[in-house]
């Protein structure tokens, strides 16, 4: 398996991309505009801020936000590049886990391909899936899910009850959605819209809604 090199995440201040920098720069370079591409637009119109493990240049660092704007990302104003270190404090850790902000703290993986009927993926973090999700498969994760592709089947983010969990789609139009053990079934007559949606739990209802409309992770 090729190392990841280029992690992305949600925050509830746009998109951070995590890169490994004891990996080769041109490795780097790669990687991100691969996994741009691959999301196929999805990622368009968010802001997005740089987190390297340790500093890049200033030469390298216009270069990858140069392949952010390309692929139609906002890198954010005035972002300090600070290295992104892994390993955090264990009383802080605790401490945020106990006030119920568990969403950047997990881990998250990455999968593609295509689900089909009776395929399941189950994450004690946040998953990230390219590719479709057809009908009768199912992801879990203790956090968010994003499948950038068409998600047909189910999706149950939060499922150890973190109700700040998302479900995220490039086209949702799935046979059951559910955040923290809230369900939401899809209506009979279910209509295919063609942009991204974010799914989360609004007063203990799964609300959908555009994904760009909207400031979120």
């Amino acid at each position: 398996m090729v190392h990841n090199c280029v992690t992305i995440k949600g925050t509830l201040n746009g998109l951070m991309i995590i890169l490994d920098t004891n990996r080769d720069f041109d490795e780097l370079r790669e990687n991100l505009a691969a996994k741009f591409a691959a999301a196929q637009g999805f990622f368009q119109g968010a802001t997005v801020s740089l987190l390297p493990t340790s500093p890049l240049s200033h030469d390298q660092t216009e270069e990858l936000e140069a392949i952010c704007r390309e692929y139609g990302l906002v890198p954010k104003a005035g972002a300090v590049y600070k290295p992104f270190h892994r390993k955090r404090n264990a009383a802080r850790k605790a401490k945020r886990q106990a006030a119920g902000s568990l969403t950047e703290e997990l881990p998250t993986l990455l999968e593609e391909g295509n689900l089909r009927n009776g395929q399941v993926i189950e994450s004690p973090g946040h998953v990230m899936f390219v590719g479709a999700v057809h009908q009768g498969a199912l992801i879990k994760a203790a956090g968010n899910i994003l499948v950038m592709g068409n998600l047909m089947g189910s999706a149950y983010a939060g499922i150890n009850g973190n109700r700040q969990a998302v479900i995220i789609a490039h086209r949702l139009f799935p046979e059951q959605l559910a955040i923290a053990g809230v369900i939401a079934r899809s209506p009979e007559h279910n209509t295919r819209r063609p942009y991204p949606e974010i799914a989360r739990l609004i007063n203990n209802k799964i609300v959908i809604e555009p994904y760009l409309n909207i400031k979120r992770i």
